[in-house]
């Protein structure tokens, strides 16, 4: 059985059972108790917690790190809320949002492998719209993929495991020499260890969308190493062969996105986002992508389809034969003269009627004969460079000009238009170009002992993320706020994450061991258990103290223990059972009449004198003692 379920991570995660394992990382879920957490009691967590084993593992250390840290910035709807984050030398865990649902590899088997167009632009977008927040904040996700992707019942995603996330603003370079991520997702750069940006997520995300339109993925083969050779050489089969009635939009879409070049990528998720907006509202738009050529970097070629040839071949009338007028029954001739005069005299008389009609109103497209125009790409240029640009110089196109901040795009330079460039429109028509007001920066107030919702409240206002942990400070009450980081007075761009450290009470690990000498076993059982402990191993020992009587315990009464810890007592088995004596061995003289006659001569009791072997007399034992003395001789003799 797994050691962490049943126990409380920092007396507030209680760990119920295992739902998912990684290479570095073991997910539990968890409810959280007591009032005093990110969240209300009761609520259901996911708890990401690093294996013990890896706990010495620097590499795995500093990659489980960098995602509590690369998490810890995103706050989006489409990417899976973090609650806490635990990062110490004996556990190292993220409390995040449980998602109760399935990933988006489970609903692709479920329904054979392959989506609609429109379920895969559903997903899509809202994978999009979590990389555009997490590009924003800095964040390379590097390892998008069905697996990381949670599908809720109401069709909403959510993005997790930023286990290998690179952090830009952190200066937090890859690892020479390592493709980091899925080999069947990465990228080409990612496949030779070079380094990457955010257009290796864009590059990821065309990937799932081939294998979501197509049923299949762009490359495979038994050998990861073969797969990843696939992903730096080799161009996948195209994806209008294998699945025809997919619309050529999305097939253009698919393929800018799977680019071997980053340069021919999107260069952002919301250049990928705006054409997949421009597909819904147009389904048969075409965008007539350009790609730089790897071998002449100077030379810019042109990728699109023949759609007329398309539907031509698509469309062509079956061959006739010799035969093929054959056994067709004969249609009765009539004549067709007087109702092909009468259609020709309305038709005569209906275009003279436009004609007219073109003529008072100054049709534009007749009498000027606009041609159409191929946008330019303005994206990345300034307003003078773009107003010097032939297409608005000429007034083939007519800009209108907006103004946004965008953290992306230094002050001064177009981040975005509408319509995208690419697209063919007629001439004159208005073409809408955004430019950036650079970073919009934003002082963080002083929100000291503030309470918690109102602190969050003033900081969304402001435009940036909020991120609540917890923490003890006795001088501010519970629920109140400590301090923010950056601290209050700094300036932060708009869309940074603010940590605000809300004080709550210190959370008891140990508790003080009451005396339990000169107590019944039992009793001093419930005491135990009302300071928190458990009663130990009991050692028996005699003693003149009833039975079962604690006469010591470890540890000894009065010294600190941890919660649930266990106290070991010896207790009294009662008095030691007293021996019965032995009976002394007779020695040789002893008679049964009481009379001992000593080797040297006879000893009468009765009488109380001695009379020595040679016959000589001696005087009664009580006058001199030397009588005693020589029977203590003979008997020791």
């Amino acid at each position: 059985m797994d050691n962490l379920i049943g126990k409380r991570l920092d007396g507030l995660y209680e760990v119920q059972e295992l739902i998912g394992s990684g290479g570095m990382a073991n997910v539990y879920k968890a409810v959280m108790r007591g009032h005093n957490g990110p969240v209300p009691a009761g609520t259901v967590v996911a708890v990401k917690v690093l294996r013990q084993e890896y706990m010495h593992d620097p590499d795995l250390v500093r990659r489980f790190k960098n995602e509590s840290k690369a998490i810890s910035l995103l706050n989006h709807p489409n990417i899976v809320k973090v609650y806490d984050v635990s990062v110490n030398d004996h556990l190292q865990y993220i409390v995040m949002e449980y998602v109760d649902g399935m990933t988006l590899r489970e609903y692709l088997n479920e329904r054979g492998g392959k989506l609609s167009s429109r379920e895969t632009v559903h997903f899509i977008s809202q994978i999009l719209k979590a990389l555009e927040h997490a590009h924003a904040n800095g964040v390379v996700h590097r390892d998008i993929k069905p697996q990381n992707i949670m599908l809720l019942d109401n069709g909403q995603l959510r993005m997790m495991d930023f286990g290998i996330a690179r952090i830009s603003r952190a200066d937090n370079p890859l690892l020479a020499g390592k493709a980091m991520g899925s080999v069947h997702y990465i990228s080409p750069e990612q496949a030779k260890g070079d380094e990457t940006d955010c257009t290796s997520d864009i590059y990821s995300v065309g990937v799932m969308m081939y294998e979501m339109l197509s049923g299949h993925l762009p490359f495979d083969a038994e050998d990861a190493v073969e797969v990843a050779i696939k992903q730096i050489s080799d161009e996948p089969r195209s994806l209008h062969e294998l699945a025809p009635e997919v619309p050529y939009a999305l097939v253009e879409i698919t393929e800018k996105a799977m680019a071997k070049l980053p340069q021919n990528r999107y260069p952002s998720a919301r250049a990928m986002l705006d054409a997949l907006d421009t597909y819904v509202q147009n389904p048969s738009v075409l965008f007539e992508y350009q790609y730089i050529t790897e071998d002449a970097p100077e030379k810019v070629v042109k990728r699109t389809m023949n759609q007329n040839r398309a539907i031509r071949q698509n469309e062509q009338p079956a061959p006739r034969g010799k035969n093929s007028g054959k056994n067709k029954p004969r249609k009765k001739r009539r004549s067709v003269f007087l109702p092909a005069l009468f259609g020709i005299t309305i038709a005569f008389a209906l275009a003279c009627l436009a004609l007219c009609w073109m003529i008072l109103n100054d049709s534009s497209n007749l009498m000027n004969n606009k041609a159409d125009v191929t946008l330019g790409d303005y994206i990345g240029m300034t307003r003078e460079q773009a107003e010097g640009t032939d297409q608005i110089a000429s007034g083939q196109i007519s800009p209108v000009w907006e103004e946004e901040y965008n953290s992306n795009y230094a002050a001064g330079y177009i981040y975005k238009q509408s319509p995208v460039s690419g697209r063919t429109v007629r001439e004159g028509q208005s073409v809408t170009l955004t430019v950036s007001l650079g970073t919009q920066y934003v002082t963080v107030p002083d929100l000291t002992n503030y309470v918690q919702a109102d602190a969050e409240q003033q900081l969304k206002a402001l435009g940036v993320s909020v991120l609540v942990t917890q923490a003890v400070d006795t001088s501010v009450a519970s629920g109140a706020v400590i301090r923010t980081d950056p601290a209050a007075g700094t300036q932060v761009a708009a869309g940074t994450t603010v940590i605000v450290y809300v004080s709550r009470p210190q959370v008891a690990t140990t508790t003080k061991v009451p005396s339990l000498s000169g107590m019944n076993v039992n009793d001093a059982r419930t005491l135990l258990v009302q300071n928190h402990l458990g009663l130990g191993s009991q050692t028996e020992q005699y003693s003149s103290q009833p039975v079962g009587t604690v006469l010591s315990q470890s540890p000894a009464a009065g010294s600190t223990a941890k919660l649930n810890g266990r106290v070991n007592v010896v207790v009294s088995a009662g008095p030691e059972p007293e021996q019965e004596p032995e009976a002394p061995a007779a020695s040789d003289g002893e008679t049964s009449g009481g009379e001992t006659t000593p080797s040297g001569g006879e000893t009468t009791p009765s009488g109380g004198e001695t009379t020595p072997s040679d016959g000589g007399e001696s005087s009664s034992s009580s006058s001199t003692g030397g009588g005693i003395m020589d029977w203590w001789a003979s008997l020791l003799g």
